[in-house]
């Protein structure tokens, strides 16, 4: 009796032999349909070679006629186990028969064979054969029980292999698909023809990458560039892309909130400027302006390289709304970052700076609550903090923006908490790391871009070098000849103590601090890094600053928002511990003032890689080498709260395929969705919660 076919939307639970702990596995790793689990592909596979009859295996002098991996398909004539004299191990032998030869099977230390194996047993078994005292085996083959009875026409050269999950083995997991793959069903064809055109249909594309026949390509198999991988990821692009393109167009049907403007406020906002903006940041403001006044709701991506100068415009911002009763709100990740923002926002506002408010988890309470009260009251237009702004204590008078810089820091839900204290804000991201384009469209696919792509008149040129740790001492010798210029010089060290890397050898922080003070006895040494409490951390940030100290040796905290012009050095130590975009930022903290400045690493390893940083100072050409190298989710350095999960589709190696498919679903959506689309939609509506990045 055959079954009724099942669509991709059905729950796993609906197999055969899926109890309750193997099913929690499956839900704890994120499979609850059939889609879910046939679009997790194997993960390796492995060549069995071609079906050998065993009358058709020959020696050839002392080696076999058959390199490499033989499969073989036979009936176990006789079945033995013994132990070794020596180191008493049990060995399993089998004596496997076709009717046109005999093979014999040996395992060592493996007792449980004898028990789960008996004559007359059919396996398929598949491994390397050797040359031993009775002929030709196989040692320590692996295998397949099969039914007596069965049909060994599923028998296929690449044996798919699947990971684990948790009380679910691979071979599990593989029964599960070998079920679900022949009762699943797809309804009519839902990608457009554009996307579609070439490519296998849904079911096609599954069984061949789920049981590949013989003629596949192992090398395409394993990276992932069939034209079956290619269906799939168009497949999980098109509905991301189509879901980020539904929110967009629900967003641009939104009112919001109109910021007037006018040539005196134009005037006012042209008084905080202390020099002349790039045209970079021109245009990124005329289209913040445009959006501002257009009555939609703005949600805008602000990126460009290290001191394009991406905070200034996003003070323009915040002061075209403040500067017409509204407030501003920055939320920044960490607190040297704000108090940072805040010294730079004082300085631009001048006589309007009594209008800013700075908000921080390390406040004393009766400073804490005077601030909740001046954000409260519109009293603070301005108003610039960390995750203190998430509080539920945290109320706003007429929040009209909110501005983010290092967006992937924060989660979804705690963007959408500070979002909602507004009713519906205007949103504007700033990214301080350059992403390259197929990067940007999976995280910020529902914002609007604006790129900074000149750095401002002024910035000086900063010197690049790679240097073996037995050479340190070339970096520590630039190091006293700037100081000796009364210059500045920063240290970085990866880790704070031995105990954070304890499987690698690593100069810790600490390690570092006596290297500095011994070769520097005469210099005031200041060291932060994220174990300080907030005020200790600001105090010795603030004596750098001041320039009451000639190094500061830290941790990355220093990576984004730190601003000391006379610092003209910086050094890295264990520079292969980076990423290179981070490594990027880093260069960013010198350069900054009116003298040349100087990049150095301390690495022995992975000099290659970082010889990407001595050949261009262009971020996002550095992005773009880190993402290929590190993959998404590293190219950030924290767990992406908004990176979409995708099965198949991988945005480094399908970045092109990802911008077509962006590019048919505005098509799609502006020409009216087919039935199947938006019979789609109905069912996969779940999975649209990948467009919710923003």
């Amino acid at each position: 009796m055959s079954l009724a076919p099942l669509p991709l939307s059905s729950k796993v639970t609906v197999l055969q032999g899926l109890g309750q702990a193997r099913a929690t596995a499956l839900q704890d790793a994120g499979i609850d349909t059939l889609r879910d689990l046939l679009w997790e592909l194997p993960f390796r596979y492995v060549d069995r070679g071609s079906l050998k009859s065993l009358g058709s295996l020959e020696l050839r002098g002392f080696e076999p006629q058959e390199p490499g991996i033989v499969t073989v398909l036979g009936t176990i004539q006789d079945l033995r186990q013994s132990t070794t004299r020596v180191q008493h191990m049990t060995l399993t032998e089998v004596l496997l028969g076709d009717g046109t030869g005999t093979l014999r099977l040996i395992w060592f230390n493996q007792p449980y064979l004898g028990r789960s194996l008996k004559v007359g047993d059919r396996l398929l078994v598949f491994g390397s054969l050797a040359a031993g005292r009775h002929g030709l085996e196989m040692r320590g083959p692996q295998f397949e029980l099969m039914e007596r009875t069965g049909d060994i026409g599923w028998v296929r050269r690449y044996l798919p292999l699947y990971r684990r999950l948790g009380a679910l083995p691979g071979r599990a997991r593989q029964k599960l698909v070998a079920e679900a793959l022949p009762r699943v069903h797809v309804a009519e064809e839902w990608l457009p023809l554009e996307l579609s055109r070439d490519l296998p249909d849904t079911l096609t594309a599954l069984r061949l990458l789920h049981e590949p026949p013989d003629e596949s390509d192992p090398r395409a198999l394993e990276e992932g560039s069939t034209p079956a991988h290619s269906r799939l990821a168009s497949e999980e692009l098109f509905a991301f892309c189509l879901g980020v393109a539904l929110r967009r167009a629900g967003r641009l049907k939104r009112p919001g909130l109109v910021v007037p403007t006018s040539p005196e406020l134009r005037e006012r906002l042209r008084g905080f400027l202390p020099f002349h903006l790039t045209a970079a940041q021109r245009r990124a403001f005329r289209e913040l302006v445009a959006d501002l006044t257009s009555g939609r709701v703005m949600n805008r991506l602000l990126q460009g390289d290290v001191g394009s100068g991406k905070t200034l415009v996003a003070l323009l911002a915040m002061a075209m709304v403040a500067e017409t009763g509204g407030q501003g709100a920055l939320l920044v990740p960490t607190e040297v970052l704000a108090r940072q923002h805040a010294d730079s926002f004082r300085r631009y506002l001048g006589p309007q700076a009594d209008a800013l408010q700075l908000l921080l988890g390390g406040m004393k309470v009766a400073e804490k609550r005077a601030a909740l009260a001046r954000i409260a009251s519109g009293e603070a237009r301005y108003v610039l903090g960390t995750h203190a702004l998430f509080q539920e204590a945290v109320a706003f008078h007429r929040l009209q923006l909110v501005v983010v810089d290092e967006q992937h820091r924060f989660g979804v839900k705690q963007r959408e908490a500070l979002k909602e204290k507004g009713g519906d804000p205007h949103w504007l991201v700033m990214s301080a790391t350059p992403i390259p384009r197929s990067l940007a469209l999976a995280v910020f696919g529902d914002l609007d871009q604006s790129v900074l792509d000149e750095l401002p008149p002024g910035r000086q040129p900063i010197t690049t070098k790679l240097h073996k740790p037995e050479f340190a001492e070339r970096a520590w010798e630039r190091v006293r000849k700037e100081l000796a210029q009364g210059r500045q010089a920063f240290v970085v060290s990866p880790s704070i103590d031995p105990s954070d890397e304890a499987k690698v050898p690593l100069r810790d922080i600490q390690a570092m601090e006596g290297l500095l003070r011994s070769i520097f006895p005469d210099e005031v040494i200041e060291v932060v890094h994220g174990r300080l409490k907030a005020d200790e951390m600001a105090a010795r940030m603030g004596r750098f600053v001041r320039g009451e100290a000639g190094i500061l040796l830290a941790t990355t905290v220093i990576e984004v928002g730190v601003d000391v012009p006379n610092a003209t050095v910086m050094v890295v130590d264990h520079a292969e511990r980076f990423g290179l975009s981070q490594l990027h930022q880093l260069r960013g903290r010198v350069g900054r003032g009116a003298h040349p400045s100087h990049f150095l690493m301390l690495s022995g390893s992975e000099t290659e890689r970082l010889q990407t940083l001595v050949e261009t100072q262009d971020g996002f050409r550095i992005a773009q080498r880190d993402l290929e190298l590190r993959g998404p989710g590293e190219f950030f350095g924290v767990k992406q709260a908004g990176l979409p999960r995708f099965q198949v589709a991988d945005i480094v190696r399908d970045r092109a395929l990802l911008l077509r498919c962006r590019d048919a679903a505005d098509r799609a959506l502006a020409l009216g969705l087919s039935e199947a689309q938006t019979e789609w939609l109905r069912r996969e509506q779940a999975r649209l919660k990948l467009a919710e990045i923003s």
